[in-house]
């Protein structure tokens, strides 16, 4: 098992990815789980030039509509798909070797049938099997907070019954205490201070149909601008 993980794990790096952890999820509902025990997680971190970018360029995403600026080109876009693009290679490493495994990319959700377009919510989303693996924790921007990227990260998973060695922990709690930022920045004013927790509903923390995805929350938030400050680890 230590040896698959491991040749999983420079599989992974040799693509960039990063924070890469190996998941039980086999206490989560086969709906969830999709009847695989195991889940692979995995980040690509956002450049911190793109990162100040975006902060010192006021309203990024609407200047760009303006420009008619092809987003395809645009490195949030990119990084995503190539997230995705990732996920889908080890998916097929994995099968190849015999095991049973499921990309969780855009392309893979959308032709399992297993992402709700009315709700913007898929039956297992990347960033739970984030919290499960113990990368971060949700902020009130609703997005996955890292130690080392903030905000700054696309995330990647596959599910799997190949035999790993995996780990499961209980959800970070966030770290956002009175910080408000986000809240402030947020254009749309679409998100709504609710700290996250397990029993709090994704509504009640931002209204996913108002947002622009401007990505003010993401760049603003503190943990995101101590990593493109490169002031270290944000662990409060």
């Amino acid at each position: 098992m230590k040896n698959l993980n491991q040749e999983i794990e420079n599989e992974l790096k040799n693509k960039g990815a990063e924070l890469i952890h190996f998941v039980c999820i086999s206490h989560l509902g086969e709906k969830q789980n999709r009847q695989l025990p195991n889940a692979i997680v995995f980040a690509l971190p956002l450049t911190t030039e793109y990162v100040m970018q975006v902060f010192g360029t006021p309203d990024y995403v609407q200047a760009r509509i303006d420009d008619n600026y092809n987003f395809d080109d645009d490195e949030y876009t990119q990084t995503e798909n190539k997230a995705g693009e990732i996920a889908d290679e080890l998916a097929k490493f994995l099968t190849e070797k015999g095991y049973k495994a499921i990309s969780q990319s855009d392309a893979g959700l959308v032709a399992d049938k297993v992402f709700d377009f009315e709700t913007k919510e898929s039956v297992l989303p990347h960033k739970t099997v984030a919290l499960l693996g113990g990368l971060g924790w949700i902020g009130k921007n609703n997005l996955l907070i890292t130690p080392e990227y903030g905000a700054a990260q696309c995330l990647g998973t596959v599910l799997t019954d190949a035999p790993l060695e995996t780990v499961v922990h209980e959800p970070l709690l966030p770290k956002c205490r009175d910080c408000n930022i986000c809240t402030k920045v947020c254009e749309k004013k679409v998100l709504k201070g609710k700290l996250w927790s397990s029993s709090v509903p994704r509504d009640e923390i931002v209204d996913v149909y108002g947002c622009s995805t401007c990505l003010k929350c993401l760049v603003h938030c503190p943990c995101t601008q101590r990593y493109a400050n490169r002031y270290g680890n944000c662990t409060e």
